[in-house]
């Protein structure tokens, strides 16, 4: 029986946040003048709202990027879609509902549903011109990793915790990896379907989750990305023998994780974390003790943003 857990990114928000529910940020972050232009991605991965859901996994894929900006033709935002929001709607989590109210099962009919029926309406936003704490306090107060950016009621960037993460860990920050690690590292097994890790995944409010074999050793670790790609690049195709949904589910999810695991140690500076972390291009890393490779934590980009930013 899967363990219901609060959702990762609700624990992480409150660990970060003061008693009146806002986070204290270090004063170095206050006395930043605007600056999203500079961090911001400028032309960020888009679609509109009869973009299909497979047209979607491709930008989503090819950008490496887990936020797509869903738009009008006149650059207006009307909407975002999330890796996580495509999981859930393929069987993790309750956008299931949308294929089983259509009585839809092929697989090639659930991409083609154009994306407005997944994505999320009137999504939080932050203005050109603001500072970036005040873009950091909404981030950290609601739990996100992206945030798109408008003028004008036009998308025009995307801040993401990986480009501040970027800009910001510079230089060595005295903030080792476990002072701001997840110590509870929720793991499954290796060798169960793919549409029970998705539904883990939903569950328990992570994009990534190791899997373990016999001898619960992690061999590797499912991110949301290794999903998207999998649509995306159109390998889900090569997999299947009668293109079914549930043919999806019944996959082995170890044809989907990306083989080996990324591991720093608990006692290095956050900076130089961050900076594998970016060199690896993944965005996250298991915490190993220094002086073995047991696991005793995991690392987020947003675990460094937060240890870099909040006092």
């Amino acid at each position: 029986m899967v363990k219901v857990y609060t959702p990762r990114r609700l624990r992480e928000r409150n660990r970060w946040l003061r008693s009146d529910g806002r986070p204290s940020f270090k004063s170095e972050i206050h006395e930043r003048p605007p600056e999203l232009e500079a961090i911001m991605i400028k032309d960020p991965p888009r679609v509109t709202e009869v973009s299909t859901i497979l047209n979607t996994c491709e930008v989503m894929s090819s950008s490496g990027i887990r936020l797509v900006l869903v738009t009008d033709p006149a650059s207006k935002l009307t909407g975002v879609v999330s890796g996580m929001d495509i999981i859930d709607y393929l069987g993790g989590g309750s956008k299931y509902k949308i294929l089983t109210a259509h009585n839809i099962s092929n697989i090639y009919e659930a991409l083609n549903l154009h994306v407005r029926s997944i994505m999320s309406l009137k999504p939080l936003v932050a203005d050109i011109s603001s500072k970036l704490s005040n873009v950091l306090e909404m981030m950290v107060s609601y739990g996100i990793g992206a945030l798109p950016v408008v003028k004008d009621g036009n998308a025009v960037g995307l801040i993401t915790e990986g480009g501040i993460v970027k800009r910001l860990a510079g230089k060595p920050t005295g903030i080792r990896v476990r002072d701001v690690m997840t110590s509870e590292v929720i793991t499954t097994k290796d060798d169960i379907p793919l549409g029970t890790a998705m539904k883990q995944m939903v569950n328990a409010g992570i994009r990534r989750i190791p899997l373990v074999n016999k001898e619960g050793v992690i061999t590797r670790v499912l991110t949301w990305k290794d999903i998207i790609d999998f649509i995306g690049k159109h390998e889900v195709f090569n997999k299947l023998r009668d293109f079914s949904i549930s043919g999806v589910h019944s996959l082995p999810v170890g044809n989907v994780a990306r083989p080996g695991i990324m591991t720093v140690e608990e006692d290095l500076d956050i900076s130089i974390a961050a900076e594998r972390m970016l060199n690896e291009g993944v965005d996250y890393a298991l915490v190993t003790k220094s002086e073995s490779s047991e696991v005793v934590g995991i690392i987020t980009e947003r675990d460094i943003l937060y240890g870099i930013v909040v006092g």
